[in-house]
C-alpha cells in the first residue's frame, strides 16, 4: 500500500498533470490516504467561496470513495506516541496522527510534496514528489 498526503492529493484534486501522471506509476497497487488528511482538504474546501466549497466537497468525496482511508483509531494513537516519545519528536497532532495511521495499517510507502513534516523513525520510505 502506497499513501498519498494532503499536498499530492490536493495537487490531484486541482488537476495537476505531474500529480496525475505520479498516480498513473501507481497503477495496479492500493493507494490510500487518512482520515487526518481529509480533514485538512476538508478545511481547505470550506475556506472556498460558497460556490467553489460544493465543487470541493463534491470532488474530496469523489477520492473518498477512490482510495483506501485509513482510520485515526487506537493503534494509529499508540504508533505515533510511541515513536514520539523514543525519539523526541514534536509533531502537529493532525501530522502525527496521520503517519501512526500509516505505521499501523502496514503502508510501504508515503507520496510527499514536503518531506519536512514526517520526522522519526516510521516503518515506511518517505518519496519525495514534485508537483
Amino acid at each position: 500500500m502506497k499513501a498519498l498526503d494532503t499536498g499530492v492529493l490536493l495537487a490531484l484534486l486541482e488537476g495537476s498533470p505531474k500529480a496525475r501522471e505520479q498516480l498513473r506509476k501507481l497503477r495496479g497497487t492500493e493507494i490510500a490516504t487518512t482520515e487526518a488528511n481529509l480533514l485538512e482538504l476538508a478545511y481547505l474546501a470550506a475556506a472556498a467561496s460558497p460556490r467553489a466549497r460544493v465543487a470541493r466537497l463534491a470532488a474530496l468525496e469523489r477520492l473518498r470513495q477512490r482510495v483506501t482511508v485509513l482510520p485515526i483509531e487506537a493503534r494509529s494513537v499508540r504508533e505515533a506516541s510511541s515513536r514520539i516519545a523514543r525519539a523526541g519528536v514534536k509533531l502537529p497532532p493532525t501530522v502525527a496522527s496521520m503517519l501512526g495511521a500509516l505505521q499501523a495499517a502496514g503502508c510501504e510507502e508515503l507520496l510527499t510534496d514536503d518531506p519536512r513534516a514526517v520526522v522519526g523513525d516510521w516503518g515506511f520510505r518517505v518519496r519525495v514528489v514534485t508537483l
